[in-house]
């Protein structure tokens, strides 16, 4: 069972969070990827940040869509260079999925005014 918080916390955090979604949407700039599904692809390949994935592996950081629109969600961000697509050096008949540094730094820039607007809300104390 969850721990119960007063409504005044409940209240810092739900602004806290309208806060942090407004922020990443200003970053981004472009209501294609003012959604959920990007933010879960986006920040699941920035915590694996140092590696590259084939476009299967990314498909599965999506699991709130079916096979056939994450493919289209990779190959918008592909398109938009959001993502990076290389060959790979082991299997040529494959490719590999990287962030564009754009990309890693849009989405520290966002963890950062995150944390900071959770800070000032003070919903972590």
């Amino acid at each position: 069972m969850p721990r119960k918080y007063a409504d005044r916390r409940r209240r810092a955090f739900v602004v806290a969070l309208q806060e942090s979604d407004a922020h990443w949407g200003a970053l981004f700039g472009d209501e294609v990827f003012y959604d959920l599904n990007y933010s879960d692809l986006f920040t699941r390949m920035w915590l694996a940040r140092d590696r590259a994935f084939t476009k299967t592996e990314l498909y599965g950081f999506m699991p709130k869509v079916s096979h056939r629109t994450a493919v289209k969600y990779v190959q918008t961000a592909i398109e938009r260079g959001l993502l990076s697509e290389c060959i790979d050096s082991e299997d040529r008949r494959r490719r590999r999925i990287t962030m564009a540094p754009a990309l890693i730094k849009t989405i520290e820039d966002f963890l950062d005014a995150s944390l900071q607007t959770f800070e000032a809300r003070a919903v972590f104390r």
